[in-house]
């Protein structure tokens, strides 16, 4: 007897996830790469609720990191999501970018006083409200496929 065969991702994901991930992310994560490069003052001025009027610039190599950790996640999602067709893949994928994910919100925080700041939705600016409709669809698909939310699963005879 042959072992069964691995779900695959296209056939068990709704497909509004797959293109989420492997079409609309990686174009936004492009485009913060190539911001992050070529206007790091602006990225930080974004992130930080503050006018950041001059960078150091012997630390101009943490944008340079950034954008390269960024190239991963655009990598993984616009070309290896799209070769592999495994739903065990997917969700191993998806569950490394949760790390990323969860590091990256709180990114968000720290610069603006903690948590406790960050949450007051009142206080948000449109670059916080960009920051989190620009990451918030993504993460929510990641989670959804990491537990299982709308995955369909073939019944076993």
């Amino acid at each position: 007897m042959a072992p069964p065969l691995a779900p695959k991702a296209s056939t068990t994901l709704p497909y509004l996830y797959q293109f989420l991930l492997t079409n609309v992310e990686p174009v936004f994560t492009l485009m913060g790469i190539l911001f992050l490069l070529s206007n790091p003052l602006k990225y930080s001025s974004m992130t930080t609720r503050e006018l950041v009027t001059a960078l150091d610039p012997a630390a101009s190599f943490i944008y340079t990191q950034l954008a390269g950790a960024w190239c991963v996640i655009a990598f993984a999602e616009g070309v290896l999501l799209r070769q592999v067709d495994d739903l065990k893949v997917w969700k191993l994928v998806c569950m490394a970018m949760l790390c990323s994910d969860a590091l990256y919100t709180h990114s968000l925080a720290q610069p603006v006083g903690g948590w406790g700041v960050f949450v007051d939705l009142g206080t948000w600016t449109a670059n916080d409200w960009i920051a989190a409709l620009g990451t918030v669809p993504f993460v929510l698909a990641r989670l959804a496929i990491v537990s299982g939310v709308g995955v369909r699963s073939k019944k076993v005879k």
